[in-house]
């Protein structure tokens, strides 16, 4: 297997790898207005103390021409950071009244990495206390900035966390934007952990396809596409799942070698991306896969082998009663069925819910098609009571 960063510059970058708060600052620079504002916005920088020990760190853009009236606070997904969404920033901060505020979960970007240390008898008790690191974090945080109600958008895993917080916290949530949430379907192998089963999921289509792949129109249809993204799942990888070992211990142990295996994620996912942009990502990728790991182990309490929930969000939005906007990318390896059928789900019982498909785009569409995304979001914005 050819690796697309040669070894030469993969020691460069092993031995003079950026700290996380330049690498993460590099690639916010490409937003017009960050670190200097412009007529109508600025954006800072801060560290929210929680506790001891304990902070989450925020992008925040203020718009500097009228009075705030409405907050929008974004999550990323599993392994990502707040930086991820700077071809975001510009487009969503243009709504007058609106104030954004980009968090790095608990564990996760540059907010703190405390060990993960949770208690629980079983797996059903484990991932609820995995969901409480997470919830009650950000419920702090909420305190701290002294916000009442907010919309909160969320992608990938940050979209599983965020329901979670809505079904805790439903008096705080104006609406849910969820930006294709992982954990939304059923599967048998999560039910049925005792029968000789051997999971399958579309998640290897995350680290194979390339950004000019994602970006291409289907033509196949919605309920074909993730289906034939399908693949069984090695035995190896499940039994390392279920014994909590984190993927990014092969990066932080192997050296140099560490730079050339997230080479083979950058190279593909920002293939399309100016060289500067895409070369600013990758390292600063490299500084969140190589800083200490922490919430990334809530993910093996959360899901299943295969990125399935352990409790799917399906069997749970009948108590999810807050306007929800699901969001997938036409080609997205996550279930866009199970979006739709939630969405179907809770206007059964009278809650405000579409989903809307982002055409070329995948999994990552608020990077994949960002004028179209954003045009959705904004418009969700504008109609926000």
């Amino acid at each position: 297997m050819e690796l697309p960063l040669d070894f030469k510059t993969a020691v460069s970058q092993w031995w003079r790898t950026p700290s996380l708060d330049v690498a993460e600052r590099n690639v916010l620079s490409f937003v017009p207005f960050f670190p200097t504002p412009d007529a109508t916005r600025k954006a800072e920088s801060k560290m929210i103390e929680l506790s001891k020990g304990r902070s989450l760190n925020e992008f925040e853009i203020t718009r500097t021409t009228e009075p705030v009236e409405e907050e929008l606070v974004v999550l990323h997904g599993y392994g990502a950071g707040l930086a991820f969404f700077y071809r975001n920033f510009d487009g969503l901060s243009q709504v007058p009244s609106w104030r954004l505020h980009a968090l790095d979960l608990l564990g996760y970007g540059r907010s703190s990495r405390p060990k993960f240390k949770i208690k629980a008898k079983n797996k059903y008790e484990a991932v609820h206390a995995s969901e409480d690191w997470f919830i009650d974090s950000l419920e702090k945080w909420r305190e701290k900035k002294g916000i009442e109600k907010f919309t909160l958008m969320a992608h990938s895993m940050g979209g599983y966390i965020a329901v979670a917080y809505a079904l805790r916290h439903p008096e705080r949530i104006k609406k849910l934007i969820l930006v294709s949430p992982a954990g939304v379907p059923r599967d048998p192998w999560v039910v049925h952990e005792d029968e000789a089963h051997q999971p399958s999921s579309a998640l290897g289509s995350e680290f194979t396809s390339t950004q000019a792949d994602t970006t291409k129109h289907s033509t196949k249809p919605v309920d074909k596409r993730a289906t034939e993204l399908k693949r069984p799942i090695p035995k190896w990888l499940v039994f390392l799942w279920e014994h909590h070992v984190s993927p990014f211990s092969f990066v932080r142990y192997t050296g140099p070698l560490g730079p050339q295996l997230v080479s083979l994620w950058t190279s593909n996912r920002f293939s399309l991306l100016p060289r500067d942009e895409a070369n600013a990502l990758h390292e600063y990728v490299l500084g969140l896969f190589t800083a200490r790991g922490s919430g990334e182990y809530a993910m093996t309490r959360l899901l299943a082998p295969g990125a399935y929930a352990r409790i799917a969000l399906l069997d749970r939005i009948d108590k999810l009663e807050v306007p929800t906007l699901w969001m997938y990318g036409e080609n997205d390896w996550m279930d866009i069925k199970a979006g739709v059928k939630a969405a179907s789900k809770m206007r059964a019982n009278g809650v405000d819910s579409k989903c809307v498909v982002i055409e070329k785009a995948g999994h990552h569409l608020y990077l994949d098609n960002p004028e179209n995304f954003n045009a959705v979001v904004v418009d969700a914005m504008r109609k926000t009571a």
